[in-house]
């Protein structure tokens, strides 16, 4: 339970928040919650500092997008349990001219999409990694994901191997803030003495390769823990490296449809792919099945890549109709309420994960007659959903992620759609 104490510091956050439109980032939270004694590190006082803020009329944004973290601990990371016997790693030890080779026949993927997290070392910290090769100096080991032999995948180490894209094979890249070898400053790849070339190109590396019979999801887990970047991987920029195919071409499409758009009011950025986790999240639900969720999410959406990527998918332009149908329908009826909790204020909070998924469900499972009857009673239906969400065992529900909240939360959320239905039912009868 939060003492005075702990109160009055949300007190002053609450405060900071108010100063800016009444949002706070998730990441000053964690680092408050973080603060706290390790015996309070509890779900409960997690709910409690939540409920605290939420009261005061507080939005939680995650890096400015209006977004509410559902059972993840305000995105602290979680241990996913996997089996370790699965983990079929080989240690090989190379010379860097193996990996040039690779680099030049494109048998490393260099995905477009992280491009960006190729250029995020100035030319001053690239040219010093070419002095370290002269200079003999080890560099640390490669991670590769070496499921497909001819398109190795990088999990860790794409800043190094985009420097040797740059000035050994493009020959882009000019050596320059050298410490040791000034006399180089301005120099190609091409104008090094035979002798550099030969010490860069056989220099002995140490890489890691996933092999291809390791399951997706310990490979996911091996990816987020390894992977050491200037800019962390998101979740689902995880999983779009490790599922290319119908899986990340269908959720990139889907996200940029005019009708998510407007019916996530444009509050989800598609910088971090937070955009493509959410019509994963919908395929997830309503594709993939309900009843294959077992408690974790990050293996739960891991598995619908899997489903897209397989043969048993449904087929692509189906989806993407009734992903349409779904998304017109919680414009008409929620505005810009749609996937928010509904609090007694009116205010507008962020769009919520576990809510986003149970009206993707409801509009889904709905007959086009339903979703008209909806429309009809959308003010009852309001404040319904609004009662529904000061209601404490929703809102543990849908804060929680194991198996059981999870079906709660739709059981809870079914039963109350049931009553508007069936009074708009009875009421056409009377008539």
């Amino acid at each position: 339970m939060l003492t005075d104490k702990e109160k009055a510091d949300l007190d002053k956050l609450i405060a900071i928040g108010r100063e800016q439109a009444g949002k706070l980032n998730s990441m000053l939270i964690v680092n408050y919650y973080l603060s706290l004694p390790s015996a309070m590190q509890t779900e409960e006082v997690h709910s409690e500092i939540t409920g605290y803020l939420e009261e005061a009329g507080i939005e939680i944004v995650n890096d400015g997008v209006e977004v509410d973290s559902v059972g993840d601990g305000f995105g602290i990371a979680e241990i996913r349990p996997f089996d370790p016997s699965k983990i079929d790693i080989d240690m090989k030890t190379m010379e860097l001219s193996s990996l040039i080779k690779r680099i030049r026949y494109s048998e490393i993927d260099l995905d477009t999409a992280f491009q960006r997290r190729g250029g995020l070392w100035t030319p001053q910290q690239k040219s010093q990694l070419i002095e370290s090769l002269i200079l003999r100096i080890p560099i640390p080991a490669f991670y590769f994901d070496g499921g497909v032999a001819d398109k190795w995948l990088i999990i860790d180490g794409l800043q190094r191997i985009t420097t040797l894209k740059e000035f050994a094979v493009d020959e882009t890249l000019r050596l320059t803030g050298m410490e040791f070898f000034k006399d180089l400053e301005g120099a190609r790849f091409s104008d090094l003495p035979r002798t550099f070339i030969r010490r860069i190109e056989e220099s002995n590396i140490i890489a890691f390769i996933v092999k291809s019979g390791t399951p997706g999801n310990v490979k996911y887990n091996i990816f987020k823990r390894i992977n050491t970047g200037g800019l962390q991987l998101s979740p689902q920029e995880i999983r779009h490296a490790l599922y290319q195919g119908r899986a990340t071409e269908l959720c990139r499409r889907l996200a940029r449809l005019n009708c998510f758009q407007k019916a996530t009011c444009g509050s989800i950025r598609d910088d971090r792919m937070a955009d493509q986790e959410f019509v994963l999240r919908y395929i997830a639900v309503c594709y993939y099945g309900r009843d294959k969720y077992g408690g974790v999410p990050d293996n739960y959406l891991n598995d619908a890549m899997e489903y897209l990527n397989s043969d048993a998918c449904a087929d692509a332009r189906e989806i993407e109709v009734q992903f349409t149908r779904v998304m017109k329908a919680a414009s008409d009826i929620w505005g810009r309420y749609a996937f928010r909790k509904l609090g007694l204020d009116l205010a507008r909070r962020p769009i919520n994960k576990a809510i986003y998924e149970i009206w993707c469900w409801e509009f889904f499972t709905r007959t086009d007659q339903e979703l008209e009857m909806m429309r009809k009673q959308k003010e009852r239906l309001f404040k319904k959903f609004q009662a529904l969400c000061q209601n404490s065992e929703f809102l543990s529900a849908i804060r929680a992620s194991d198996r059981k909240s999870f079906m709660i939360r739709y059981m809870m959320t079914d039963e109350m759609l049931e009553e508007v239905l069936n009074a708009d039912k009875d009421k056409g009868k009377k008539l």
